[in-house]
């Protein structure tokens, strides 16, 4: 946030520079601070993932490469050995959560959340729906998000929705819009992600407790 008032600023501040000092000087120096920008925003991206001590053997610093294991996932309380293929990441205003796509063996692909805020939340991604499976409509996902309250399929309520970026690879250049509704019911989280014009993603998930997650390796190296 706050680097993006220093770029509004400088770029009020030059365009009153241009007939002084020249508009090839004023693209070097644009040049120079979008750069600079970058090279914040990532790090700031890396401070909002890290708030672990590197080296420990913990699920915010799982990498690629990393492997780790959840307990009790599912109706059938499956056990699961996981390694992270790639990390992404979620972000709204200074708030982060990260996504960590995972193989299980086979090349079966399963997809797991974290976010670690004042405690460290697990999630992993049980089932992918769409709109119709759920029977509810655009209009009604905005009306709950408007009243800021509401229940869909089978019980879930409204816990919380907005505007995110997702950055793919955790790369500050991939980024892409979203705009999500969460519901939750017991330890099951129902979340709906609308991409684009009018592209919605539904996700069954199971919030995990920290007892059912160990971490056995952070990264490949």
């Amino acid at each position: 946030m706050h680097v993006a008032i220093v770029l509004i600023v400088l770029l009020v501040v030059m365009a009153f520079l241009i007939p002084v000092i020249g508009v090839n000087v004023i693209f070097l120096v644009l040049g120079a601070v979008i750069a600079w920008a970058i090279i914040m925003r990532n790090k700031s991206i890396k401070e909002n993932i890290n708030k672990v001590p590197e080296q420990t053997l913990h699920i915010v610093n799982v990498e690629r490469g990393g492997v780790f294991e959840l307990k009790g996932v599912g109706d059938n309380y499956e056990d699961l050995t996981l390694t992270v293929l790639a990390k992404h990441l979620y972000q709204e205003g200074d708030f982060s959560w990260f996504e960590l796509e995972c193989d299980k063996g086979s090349d079966e692909k399963v997809w797991v959340e974290v976010e670690d805020d004042d405690e460290t939340t697990v999630s992993i991604v049980l089932q992918k729906m769409k709109l119709a499976d759920i029977e509810v409509s655009p209009e009604i996902l905005w009306q709950i998000d408007d009243n800021e309250y509401g229940q869909i399929f089978n019980g879930f309520r409204y816990e919380d929705s907005g505007r995110a970026t997702f950055y793919r690879f955790c790369d500050s250049t991939r980024a892409e819009e979203l705009y999500y509704w969460d519901f939750v019911k017991g330890n099951r989280i129902l979340s709906v992600e609308k991409w684009g014009d009018n592209s919605y993603e539904v996700f069954l998930s199971q919030k995990l407790r920290p007892s059912q997650v160990t971490v056995l390796r952070n990264s490949q190296s």
